[in-house]
């Protein structure tokens, strides 16, 4: 007699719920002003979007603003200013609080391929890449 084991195995259905396409209002990177398309604010959509979500969420010092924002939102970067660290202890730090920032946003799957120059001493550019559910995103911050 043949033993069939699979009573034993729940068959789960898994639904897949489809995410809204991504939107957020334009912004000039060097301003953070909003940009008008006529009387209205212009409205990016998918990676030109997150691209906006993501320079925001880094440049929003966590917690101050949680009559807003919650908890999740925004990056902690702030705390490295004035830090003597190592230069690569404070790298790995700030790569940390930025994923730690990015990945809380479901549409970001991954960051990646960091490269942080210290031209300026105080202000150093970071590089990197993010994958979203749209494909692949440089950024610099």
């Amino acid at each position: 007699m043949e033993k069939d084991f699979n009573i034993f195995l729940k068959k789960a259905e898994t639904e897949v719920e489809e995410m809204p396409i991504f939107k957020e209002y334009a912004i000039d990177f060097k301003t953070g002003e909003y940009i008008k398309e006529g009387n209205d604010i212009k409205v990016l959509e998918k990676n030109e979007a997150l691209k906006v979500w993501v320079f925001k969420a880094l440049k929003t010092e966590r917690f101050r603003y949680t009559d807003v924002h919650s908890d999740d939102y925004g990056s902690e970067l702030e705390t490295n200013v004035g830090t003597i660290y190592q230069k690569s202890v404070k790298d790995a730090l700030m790569i940390n609080q930025i994923r730690d920032t990015l990945l809380v946003n479901p549409y970001i799957l991954e960051c990646y391929n960091f490269d942080i120059s210290n031209e300026n001493e105080y202000v150093p550019q970071i590089t990197f890449n993010v994958k979203t559910v749209y494909g692949k995103l440089e950024m610099e911050v």
